[in-house]
């Protein structure tokens, strides 16, 4: 098996790593060309400059860069097996079937607070759960699953994924980094535990990428935004007009669906 990279960051690098140790034959491209020859001399790889050496190009790109990569080389691509990781799919999907591309959506459910080709690890995907937006993926999609240890494969389409992933990922971090917003966060020195820590824990965020993952996901967020926004209303209304029965009854609701959830 021959896999090509396009970009090794903290999802591209970690790929590498994990594939390269498992006797699979990397090729790598990187813009950052001092990331690059550290990636291809640490993984025993070898520059990426035919796509016709590899049997699948990865891309491990930014929304934007996916997209402008297979704008620029579609031409070159051909034929040839173009799988990507980007977190959302369905501008992928539009621009792989303008250009007639092999195209084949993963979305790696791991991942670090910090991002990078320095901060990457063979071990990140253990026992994670991939997302898979083709119908019918080719065989070499599921032995490169394989060998990353991924656990669990979910099938779904490029619309649904986007559809689900605004709640279940885009909406957790922007919750998280607008509740670091709240002023006494400078003042809670010894005041914080376990809750705080969760809720903010994916607060912090590279500006750039995901600015690109929400504008390209962007009604789904707007509608699970404002979902969120009427829930805390009824909070927000419950506790000024003192009403403790009401506020108990969306304590209970909220904690019903949880639990319903979990047993299920």
């Amino acid at each position: 098996m021959k896999v090509g990279f396009i970009g090794v960051g903290l999802i591209g690098g970690s790929m590498l790593k994990r594939l390269s140790k498992c006797g699979v034959e990397c090729f790598v491209y990187d813009k950052n060309k001092s990331i690059m020859d550290l990636a291809i001399k640490e993984n025993n790889a070898t520059k990426l400059e035919n796509f016709d050496s590899v049997d699948i190009l990865l891309l491990a790109l930014s929304p934007n860069n996916t997209l402008k990569f297979i704008e620029e080389n579609h031409s070159k691509i051909g034929t040839k097996l173009v799988a990507d990781v980007c977190g959302v799919k369905t501008c992928v999907k539009s621009i792989a079937e303008k250009y007639n591309i092999n195209y084949c959506g993963l979305h790696p459910m791991a991942g670090r607070e910090v991002g990078g080709y320095t901060n990457s690890k063979e071990n990140l995907f253990n026992g994670a759960n991939i997302v898979v937006t083709t119908k019918t993926p080719p065989q070499i999609i599921y032995e490169i699953i394989h060998l990353l240890g991924f656990g669990k494969v979910v099938y779904t389409t490029a619309e649904e994924h986007d559809k689900i992933i605004s709640y279940t990922s885009q909406l957790c971090h922007i919750v998280s980094n607008t509740y670091a917003k709240n002023p006494q966060v400078y003042n809670c020195d010894g005041f914080t535990g376990g809750s705080f820590e969760d809720l903010t824990r994916v607060g912090k965020m590279d500006s750039e990428l995901w600015t690109q993952l929400f504008d390209k996901n962007r009604e789904n967020l707007i509608s699970d935004i404002n979902t969120i926004i009427v829930e805390l209303q009824k909070y927000c209304d419950a506790l000024k007009s003192n009403d403790n029965v009401a506020l108990k009854n969306l304590i209970e609701e909220g904690s019903t669906i949880l639990n319903n959830r979990t047993k299920n």
